[in-house]
C-alpha cells in the first residue's frame, strides 16, 4: 500500500487528500485527544538542528533547512511524555518514515540540557523526557520531524517541529532597474532660518549647512573662552583662547550623518586656509557631558560614540583665527557647534569715566552711565576691563558716604522682556556686591534695581546701539539725603 493511501487510514490524521500531508491547519497530524494548542511559530526558511544522538549529555545534531513549523501542545497530567511520543512514532512508521534517533527518560541525558537543546516554545515541563527524530520521504516532498515531550507535576507538554525541505528561495526580491541606472541624487533640506534664535546670525566667514537653524548663540567683542587640544585617560587638556568670540550652536536635520557634517566643515575651513590641529572622534573625545561642563559647549545632546571634535587655526599678520567644531547627536537629533575666536588686542581705553567726570555728572544730572562697565554675554559676570570703573566708583562713594544711590541695570531688547528685566537686576546686584565686598562700601548706601529694556539710550536696531543700551547707571536718591 502506498504511503498516501495508508495515511488516510490513520486515527491521528484528518483532512488528508491526494496532496500527501497537506492537512487542515496545515499540519501533518491532528493533536492528541485533550491536547491544546499553546503556541505556534512559522519560519519561511531556516536551518534547524535535529538531535540524532547523545553521548554523556552531549548531543549530536544534523542540520536540515527548509520551511519550519513549530507547534507546542499542552497535555493533561494523565499523559506520559513517552506515551505521547510513541503515538507519533507508530503513525510515522506506518507512513514508511525512517527513525533517525529516539530516547526516553535517562537515555536522553540531562533533562535540563535536552530542554535547552530543543528550545521548545514552552520550557516548563522537563521531567521524564522523550524524543523522536524522523525522516519522511513522500512523492512530492521530504519532511523531517522532531517530536519532544516532557512532564511536570501539573501536566505535560509536546513540541512538534516539522521541516519541509526546500532549496533556499533566493528570488524573492525584485530589482528596480530604473534606480540602478540613474545618477545619485543628493538629499534636499528645507530652509529653517526662520527658527533662528533672536539676534543670532551666521559667522560671515562660513555659512550654515542647508536645513540648519541657530538654536544657541553667543558673541562677545573681547573675551576668554575654553577649548581642549588633547584627551588623556578621559581628562581634557583645557586651553584658554582670547579675542573676539562668536559661538553658534546649530540644530541640524537628522538626514545628515555626524561624519558628513564634520567632513563639510573640514572642507570649508581648509578652503579658507585653516589647518586642522587636534581632532578626535567618538569615545576618544571623552564623555559629552564632561565636554559641556569643562569647556561650556552650547550643545550636549548626543551619544558619546557619535561625537566629532576638531580645532583649526588660521595664521594671519593681524592675529590668528581659531575655529572649534563640535558635532554630536543620536538617532532622534543632530547638533553642530562652531566657535570662532579671532585674536585681537584688548581695547583697554573703554573706561571713559574718571573721578572728576563722575562728580560733575552726579552734580549736574543726578545720574551717570558707568561707561566701560562691561559684562560677559548673557551673564552677570563683569569683564576684566570693568575693574577700573569699579575702583573709580568706589573712590567716589567713599568720599560721599552720606549720599545714597540706586544702581540700575539696563539691557537691549533682544530676548524676552521678563528675562531681560531679571538679567538687568542680576547685573546691578553684581556691581553692588563687588563694591561692598571688595571695596568696603556701606551696603545701606546702594540699592540695586533692574529695568530691563525699557529705558534705552540708543537704537536697538544695530549692534552699536544695543551695546550702549547694555549698561549700568548710578542714580542719586533725593529721598535719603
Amino acid at each position: 500500500m502506498k504511503p498516501q493511501t495508508l495515511a488516510c487510514t490513520l486515527a491521528l490524521c484528518g483532512g488528508l487528500g491526494l496532496s500527501g500531508l497537506a492537512l487542515a491547519n496545515d499540519l501533518p497530524f491532528q493533536p492528541l485527544p485533550e491536547g491544546k494548542l499553546y503556541k505556534q511559530e512559522d519560519r519561511h526558511y531556516t536551518p534547524f538542528d535535529l538531535v540524532i544522538g547523545v553521548d554523556k549529555n552531549t548531543y549530536q545534531t544534523q542540520t536540515v533547512a527548509g520551511q519550519l513549523k513549530r507547534v507546542y501542545y499542552k497535555l493533561p497530567s494523565s499523559y506520559l511524555a513517552s506515551h505521547a511520543v510513541n503515538n507519533y512514532k507508530a503513525q510515522i512508521e506506518k507512513l514508511g518514515g525512517t527513525i533517525l534517533f529516539e530516547c526516553q527518560e535517562k537515555a536522553c541525558g540531562d533533562d535540563h540540557k535536552l530542554s535547552k537543546q530543543i528550545a521548545p516554545l514552552s520550557d516548563i515541563p522537563k521531567k521524564t523526557p522523550a524524543l523522536l527524530t524522523t525522516k519522511l520521504t513522500l512523492a512530492k516532498k521530504q519532511l523531517y520531524l522532531s517530536v519532544y515531550g516532557a512532564n511536570w507535576h501539573n501536566g505535560a507538554g509536546l513540541q512538534l517541529d516539522i521541516i519541509e525541505v526546500i532549496d533556499e528561495p533566493l528570488d524573492l526580491l525584485a530589482t528596480n532597474q530604473a534606480y540602478l541606472t540613474s545618477e545619485v541624487s543628493q538629499s534636499e533640506f528645507k530652509d529653517r532660518g526662520n527658527k533662528d534664535t533672536q539676534g543670532s546670525k551666521d559667522h560671515p566667514m562660513i555659512a550654515r549647512l542647508p536645513g540648519a537653524f541657530i538654536q544657541k548663540y553667543q558673541q562677545q567683542g573681547y573675551a576668554q573662552t575654553l577649548v581642549f587640544d588633547g584627551v588623556e585617560q578621559g581628562q581634557h587638556k583645557i586651553k584658554t583662547l582670547e579675542g573676539k568670540v562668536t559661538d553658534i550652536g546649530y540644530k541640524l536635520p537628522r538626514g545628515y550623518s555626524e561624519y558628513e557634517v564634520d567632513a563639510n566643515y573640514k572642507a570649508a575651513l581648509e578652503k579658507l586656509g585653516f589647518v586642522r590641529g587636534f581632532h578626535c572622534q567618538g569615545l576618544a573625545c571623552g564623555k559629552t557631558d564632561l565636554i559641556e561642563r569643562r569647556i561650556k559647549t552650547l550643545i550636549s545632546i548626543g551619544f558619546d560614540e557619535n561625537q566629532y571634535y576638531s580645532l583649526y587655526r588660521l595664521d594671519r599678520p593681524d592675529g590668528a583665527v581659531h575655529a572649534m567644531v563640535f558635532i554630536t547627536g543620536y538617532h532622534g537629533g543632530l547638533w553642530g557647534e562652531i566657535k570662532v575666536v579671532e585674536e585681537t588686542k584688548l581695547v583697554d581705553d573703554r573706561v571713559v569715566i574718571d573721578l572728576e567726570g563722575l562728580k560733575d555728572k552726579i552734580a549736574q544730572q543726578g545720574h551717570v552711565a558707568l561707561d566701560g562697565l562691561l559684562f560677559k554675554f548673557d551673564s552677570d559676570q563683569m569683564l576684566p576691563e570693568a575693574d577700573e570703573v569699579i575702583t573709580t566708583l568706589a573712590t567716589y562713594l567713599k568720599s560721599h558716604p552720606k549720599q545714597h544711590f540706586y544702581v540700575v541695570g539696563h539691557t537691549d531688547d533682544q530676548g524676552k522682556q521678563g528675562y531681560n528685566k531679571g538679567l538687568s537686576e542680576q547685573r546691578a546686584k553684581a556691581v553692588v556686591a563687588t563694591l561692598t565686598q571688595s571695596h568696603g562700601i556701606n551696603k545701606a548706601q546702594l540699592s540695586p534695581m533692574g529695568v530691563g529694556e525699557y529705558v534705552p539710550v540708543a537704537n536697538n536696531l544695530d549692534e552699536a546701539g544695543r551695546q550702549r543700551n547694555r549698561r549700568v547707571e548710578l542714580v542719586l536718591r533725593s529721598d535719603m539725603q
